[in-house]
């Protein structure tokens, strides 16, 4: 636990300039019960972000993580889904318990926020037929049906394990409603919106401009000597800048941070910090910490992608709303990196992200690991 406190408040002193939530429920209490307006909660500049994903509210680990410093709980997951009704509409469906999350949501007290985190790995994606503005407005209804459970959404789609599956490709119907969604969440109701791509999906380093589609594509950072290696592990999905599509359409200033996922399963992060670091015989904390410190750097100079139906554009996420995503107790060293500690106390006094995030409250200290945080 001295861990978890030590890092916290070094994020803390460190993340003086980064634009996070207040946690805060506006209510005028003199004003008629049917008068009374809940308000999501808005944007403060005075700690750094600590994100923790979770699927169980019913178990002891959230509590203690938010005790640990955790300040963001990402539910996962929930989808944008149809009735059975003729004609269908829109609807979010999820296997959660929401009355757990909300008794979470109580005893954590107003200082955590909580975000609906939408897709997940082999899940589904949106269903045609409905504009970014409807799925918004049902977004809301729903969280109002709710209590005000969640301040906001938190976009995590992706692939799928089947290559024949229609959710191994992104359509650009799919992303323009990411986008129009998140805007119209941002702009109309004041929702808190972020996304967590992984790092093929939004790749700041990236040596030229391409841009897919297709969630199946071959780890390009592993493709030539060390191909085998994934190849042995038979998980070989990448992407290639396909939430580059979603920011540009919406505007960088529809999301108050980006979570990138450096524990992408063979990703160029992991290539770069074990692979390259072990070749060039390279300490590891610090091939960890220069390789956030490039990409903290390449998002706010901004990197260029060509993308369908508006051609060349430059990209931006500047550090205030860069978080950066690590595995913990799950994570094997090889296909997922274990990121040292001691890396990221340096990145943080020095880059001053917007904080951290991790996958998952449940899985930490598993397997021997000691706790993230």
């Amino acid at each position: 636990m001295a861990h978890a406190i030590a890092l916290v408040l070094i994020l803390l002193m460190a993340s003086s300039s980064c634009s996070v939530p207040c946690l805060a429920l506006a209510k005028d209490a003199s004003a008629p019960q049917q008068q009374q307006e809940w308000k999501p909660r808005q944007p403060v500049k005075q700690q750094p972000l600590v994100i923790g994903y979770s699927h169980n509210p019913k178990g002891d680990k959230v509590l203690q993580a938010i005790g640990h410093g955790v300040s963001v709980v990402c539910w996962s997951f929930l989808h944008l889904d149809v009735d059975d009704q003729d004609p269908p509409n829109p609807i979010i469906r999820t296997d959660l318990d929401l009355s757990a999350i909300k008794a979470v949501r109580d005893a954590a007290g107003k200082d955590v926020l909580h975000m609906a985190a939408i897709g997940g790995w082999n899940g589904p994606h949106p269903p045609p037929g409905f504009s970014g503005a409807q799925w918004a407005q049902t977004f809301v209804d729903f969280n109002k049906q709710n209590g005000y459970i969640f301040d906001g959404l938190d976009w995590d789609l992706e692939g799928h394990d089947d290559r024949t599956a229609p959710t191994s490709a992104f359509t650009l119907d799919t992303l323009d409603v990411m986008a129009d969604m998140s805007k119209a969440l941002k702009e109309q109701h004041g929702y808190i919106v972020s996304m967590a791509p992984a790092e093929s999906y939004l790749d700041v380093l990236a040596p030229d401009h391409q841009f897919s589609l297709d969630l199946n594509r071959f780890p390009r950072w592993w493709e030539k000597t060390d191909r085998q290696v994934v190849k042995v592990d038979t998980f070989s999905h990448a992407g290639r800048q396909c939430y580059a599509y979603v920011i540009h359409r919406a505007g960088i200033n529809s999301f108050d941070w980006v979570s990138l996922q450096l524990y992408e399963s063979f990703s160029r992060f992991a290539y770069e910090t074990t692979v390259v670091a072990e070749r060039d015989g390279e300490n590891v904390i610090s091939a960890q910490m220069d390789a956030m410190r490039r990409r903290a750097v390449a998002g706010f100079d901004g990197f260029d992608v060509e993308l369908p139906n508006y051609g060349r554009v430059r990209i931006q996420v500047p550090p205030w709303k860069l978080v950066f995503g690590f595995a913990n107790g799950w994570a094997d060293g090889t296909k997922v990196v274990t990121v040292e500690r001691r890396a990221l106390n340096r990145l943080f006094v020095r880059l001053k992200t917007a904080g951290v995030m991790f996958w998952t409250i449940e899985e930490e200290g598993k397997n021997g690991f000691v706790d993230f945080f």
